[in-house]
């Protein structure tokens, strides 16, 4: 039987097998003969009469910028609703993407750091060769920045005809065919940049409004667990995770705001992910008995801890992509954020508590009045990059207990 891509195969092969030996990339070269190769396969063919018959989005961000770039995958079924469309994940957020009722296939891929780039474009070769040749896509989308080395080759070797994404860096342009808008547009919330990005790319955009999804037996397992917990009180989901030190607001400060917040009438479901389960167990062990439910140490995965947080009243939490998920389910949220008020400007672009603000509901976002010196020093849309707890702890408990009382105002004004 004739390998119909083999000759695909060969050049991603020797190509390879040049750079590992060289460590050179003569891309211009490479890409004439995939190019080339392509064609011959008849990846190039436009044989679509104006139909649209598959479109491959890509998203291998974090579970924030997920939830975010939902209204963008509905707007792209919107546009083409009898197109095939395969959506590419982070094997790690597959759970919150595989109910997407806006795709007819969800796949994970390994998105490591890239420390061997020889095996990385091997892998992603690899993975495309299994999962995209088949579809012969018309349209390959990529959600989020373009700022990756390995998506930017997961886009090409996927063989799309036609190729968007954001034009990030110069380089990303010999794998587009199409760009949605330049980097100056990049001073927008994360939702509206994809919707500019779509936009630029001729389709038309609508309601911004995000999404998560979740099935009926992940909502019993979320009940049967909160059976009889909380009545009476306003049960406040509490997000104490984070891969990421500086985002992590110390635990011994969130004890101190959580006894006033019990005391005020509060019930509290902690959530997290399995290295936050001792801290989890340090807020269960120190808080009022009978007020305080344990939700990590169940460790149910991301689709029942979203079940579950959708029979709360409120978020209180890091800055994390549990508050994206939170504002989805339309709970009013509060978050404390590593970006210190005063930081400078950073290259026109808006500042990681300005582009990730929680969209679509009421939110109080807490944040230190002043960069540390040493993150003064070191400009950057993040506010803080220490490896710890820096910035953030900064914020007194006093404010997260006013907070919640504010927003105690607004959920009643809001009934």
């Amino acid at each position: 039987m004739i390998d119909e891509y083999a000759q695909l195969k060969k050049i991603i092969a020797e190509t390879v097998s040049t750079f590992a030996t060289t460590q050179t990339l003569n891309l211009d070269l490479f890409f004439k003969q995939m190019e080339g190769a392509f064609k011959s396969a008849g990846f190039r063919d436009d044989k679509s009469n104006g139909e649209i018959k598959s479109i491959l989005l890509l998203h291998v961000g974090a579970a924030g910028d997920f939830v975010l770039t939902t209204p963008a995958i509905r707007t792209v079924r919107e546009n083409f609703p009898g197109a095939f469309i395969t959506l590419v994940v982070n094997e790690k957020i597959l759970k919150l993407a595989e109910l997407c009722p806006y795709v007819n296939e969800v796949l994970p891929v390994n998105q490591k750091p890239v420390v061997d780039p020889v095996k990385n474009i091997l892998d992603t070769a690899n993975f495309s060769a299994a999962n995209f040749w088949k579809r012969r896509f018309d349209k390959a989308i990529c959600l989020g920045f373009v700022t990756h080395v390995s998506r930017n080759f997961l886009m090409y070797f996927s063989g799309a005809r036609e190729r968007c994404a954001w034009l990030f860096k110069e380089i990303d342009k010999i794998f587009i065919t199409h760009c949605g808008l330049p980097s100056s547009h990049y001073n927008k919330h994360e939702v509206i940049i994809n919707f500019y990005m779509l936009k630029g790319y001729g389709l038309k955009t609508g309601n911004t409004d995000t999404e998560i999804w979740f099935n009926k037996t992940d909502l019993y397992t979320a009940r049967q667990f909160l059976k009889n917990f909380g009545e009476g009180r306003i049960k406040v989901a509490v997000g104490i995770g984070t891969s990421d030190p500086a985002r992590k607001y110390p635990i011994e400060k969130y004890l101190a705001a959580f006894k006033q917040i019990i005391d005020k009438g509060a019930a509290l479901v902690i959530f997290g992910g399995p290295s936050e389960l001792d801290d989890a167990k340090f807020l269960e062990n120190n808080l009022p008995e009978g007020f305080v439910k344990n939700f990590v140490e169940v460790g149910a995965g991301w689709r029942v801890d979203v079940a579950a947080m959708s029979l709360t009243n409120m978020y209180i939490g890091n800055f994390t992509g549990a508050c994206d998920v939170a504002a989805a389910l339309k709970k009013p949220v509060i978050c404390l954020s590593r970006v210190a008020r005063d930081i400078k400007d950073f290259y026109d672009r808006l500042n990681e508590a300005e582009r990730y603000q929680p969209w679509g509901t009421d939110s109080i976002i807490l944040q230190p009045e002043h960069q540390l010196e040493e993150c003064r020093l070191k400009p950057n849309y993040q506010g803080c990059t220490a490896n710890k707890s820096h910035c953030i702890a900064q914020i007194e408990p006093s404010e997260i207990v006013d907070a919640f009382g504010k927003m105690l105002e607004v959920m009643r004004e809001d009934f």
